[in-house]
């Protein structure tokens, strides 16, 4: 059986996958590494150990989830500055006007959406260090930070 052939059978797999795990962002990014793995998964398939889609389900599942948890850890890592880079590797130093524009921004925030902007933004914290500085899971830093996103998009309009 060609590939596209197997691709075209097995894209309703790949999808309720991504379903199952409620990807609601980047979903063709997702769908493209649920291809990769249908592939991988064919080439590697001994049909010795049994019937080929169950195998493909979880080792597609498999690679989603990978690429999922890679994705979440890049994000807790990730420090939102406030500067936007203007050119490819040059950082501008931050004057005391955009440190002032910056924090009044954070001003318009409330509660633990505005306790994560001043640690975030204001401190440079990434994710895992505020969680562990409050005392709470890294998920719960990712709620404020939503929050935060949030409230600033409602304030200022969404800009994408």
């Amino acid at each position: 059986m060609q590939f596209d052939q197997l691709a075209t059978q097995y894209t309703p797999m790949i999808h309720r996958i991504m379903n199952k795990l409620h990807i609601y962002k980047n979903k063709e990014d997702y769908h493209q590494i649920g291809l990769i793995a249908l592939w991988e998964a064919h080439t590697k398939f001994d049909s010795a150990k049994g019937a080929f889609p169950p195998y493909a389900y979880s080792y597609i599942q498999g690679r989603i989830l990978n690429a999922l948890t890679k994705d979440a850890a890049f994000s807790d890592e990730t420090v939102l500055t406030g500067e936007p880079v203007l050119f490819e590797g040059i950082d501008p130093a931050p004057t005391p006007d955009t440190i002032a524009m910056t924090k009044a921004h954070g001003d318009h925030l409330s509660g633990r959406a505005k306790r994560w902007f001043d640690l975030s933004i204001i401190e440079g914290l990434t994710n895992p260090d505020i969680a562990r500085r409050e005392n709470v899971t890294p998920a719960a830093v990712r709620k404020w930070q939503m929050a935060a996103i949030k409230q600033l998009q409602e304030q200022f309009g969404d800009t994408e």
